[in-house]
């Protein structure tokens, strides 16, 4: 069995348990970063001031503003290692869901 450990993300003012392998720092590396790309998305869009939006508004348009620069990109060069990185990432998302839905019950 390898060796977790915990870090802790925050995204738009909400704290995240990520569990990783021990050592891994290109992997925690990879998930800090993309968070700190996620929170200034956001708050680029805070900063743009859209009436009666909400938090969840942001988050959705910060994710389809990245998903657009990911498309165009795509059609640009090879993105196979992006794609990979997004797996990756969504695996995480899926492990932080689970473990908060458990947090619940």
């Amino acid at each position: 069995m390898s060796d977790k450990l915990t870090i802790n993300i925050s995204i738009s003012e909400r704290s995240y348990p990520i569990k990783i392998t021990r050592g891994d720092t290109q992997r925690e590396e990879l998930i800090r970063k993309a968070a700190e790309i996620v929170n200034s998305t956001v708050g680029q869009f805070r900063k743009m001031g859209y009436v009666n939006r909400d938090e969840q508004d942001y988050l959705a348009m910060s994710a389809l503003q990245l998903a657009m620069k990911l498309s165009e990109k795509a059609s640009n060069e090879d993105i196979s290692p992006i794609i990979n990185k997004l797996k990756e990432l969504s695996v995480i998302i899926d492990e932080i869901l689970e473990q908060e839905q458990q947090n619940v019950l």
